[in-house]
């Protein structure tokens, strides 16, 4: 066994690898509560992914992109019930046909000392890959968003008039490929804890510095066609484009906070036990919990969604009081807010009637 191997077994170590950390709770065989605490909640994933998938097709308001990579992250989330599912395999073959014999293992599955070539085929090494690669996806997510609004930002005069599914396309495979690549480093070079937080938080800052630069220039160039509303490079398509991105933008700035705050609660979660020298057996406790939350993170991730989408939070508040008996909330128009104030711009009527068509299409 070399010094490597016998420090993995170490779950107190300052340095423990994140394939360290996975391997140890693979070894944990799950009681009978615990599956069925687990299934339930990933039945309820599936259900609410599912919807929400529905719901972001149902509505038109974002760009049909942007729409199918919202789709394509929730979508995901089958990834990482699959590598559950994988694990779930691995448990059972050590429980029952090796009756917990852990000699019986190599060391990619004793340890988490994994080689590419080696242990493709080794279901937990499998397992380890889909979740780490589902993981991320979710923060690269921010940066793919922002690369499609980049797109509508520099292809501003039509953008909405045309599909261009193209850019969907080369950014969910650059997405995939570069979530793909990080997930085997985490499996293969012993990455550890620490590393992963700062490498996340260099990516997320680097997102929000991105972030800045693209909604300074949209909020820059709107103000400038509204002041110069008459000069020939004035379009009303341009300017419902800029609006756009800037609505994106701002939420975007909730789903930056979303996941920030996800990786802070789950990241000091996982080190505070270590930090104060709690027992391997409260710190295994407490990892096995963390795993069950981000498993089932849907529960909590897509109601955050819908509730800072107005269009999505309209249209499940009226299904669920239709589905409760109650009548769903009028959409009718006051008509006394149909006359435009004097001192509106003739500009901006006629960017009101653009922007109703655009919603309809």
């Amino acid at each position: 066994m070399s010094n490597k191997s016998k420090h993995l077994e170490d779950i107190t170590a300052d340095d423990l690898t994140i394939m360290g950390i996975y391997i140890r709770n693979a070894h944990v065989a799950p009681t009978y509560t615990e599956v069925l605490i687990q299934v339930s909640l990933f039945a309820i994933s599936a259900l609410l992914t599912i919807l929400a998938v529905v719901t972001v097709f149902k509505f038109t308001v974002f760009h049909k992109n942007q729409r199918n990579i919202f789709a394509s992250l929730l979508l995901f989330w089958f990834e990482l019930l699959l590598s559950r599912v994988i694990l779930w395999k691995f448990k059972y073959t050590l429980t029952i046909d090796y009756n917990g014999d852990f000699a019986l293992l190599n060391d990619c599955e004793r340890y988490g000392d994994c080689e590419v070539f080696e242990n493709w085929s080794d279901p937990v090494f499998v397992a380890a890959n889909l979740r780490y690669h589902y993981m991320f996806v979710v923060i690269l997510a921010p940066i793919a968003i922002l690369s499609e609004r980049i797109f509508a930002t520099v292809l501003v005069k039509d953008y909405e008039r045309k599909s261009r599914r193209w850019i969907f396309i080369t950014i969910l495979f650059f997405q995939i490929s570069l979530a793909f690549t990080f997930a085997l480093i985490t499996t293969t070079f012993g990455l550890t804890f620490p590393v992963l937080i700062t490498a996340t938080s260099i990516a997320l800052l680097s997102s929000g510095i991105i972030f800045g630069f693209v909604e300074f220039f949209n909020i820059r160039r709107l103000r400038i066609l509204e002041k110069n509303h008459r000069n020939g490079k004035y379009s009303l398509s341009i300017r419902y484009q800029l609006k756009e991105n800037l609505k994106t933008l701002k939420l975007m700035r909730r789903f930056f906070l979303s996941i920030i705050g996800f990786i802070v609660v789950m990241g000091l979660a996982n080190s505070i036990p270590v930090l104060m020298n709690m027992s391997a057996y409260v710190i295994l406790i407490v990892r096995q919990y963390l795993d069950f939350i981000f498993h089932s993170n849907p529960i909590v991730l897509i109601p955050i969604a819908l509730i800072t989408i107005d269009a999505y939070r309209n249209y499940v508040t009226n299904k669920v009081r239709t589905t409760l008996g109650y009548r769903a909330k009028s959409q009718k128009v006051d008509i006394r807010k149909l006359k435009a104030p004097e001192n509106v711009k003739e500009s901006d009527v006629y960017f009101s009637i653009f922007e109703k068509q655009m919603r309809k299409k």
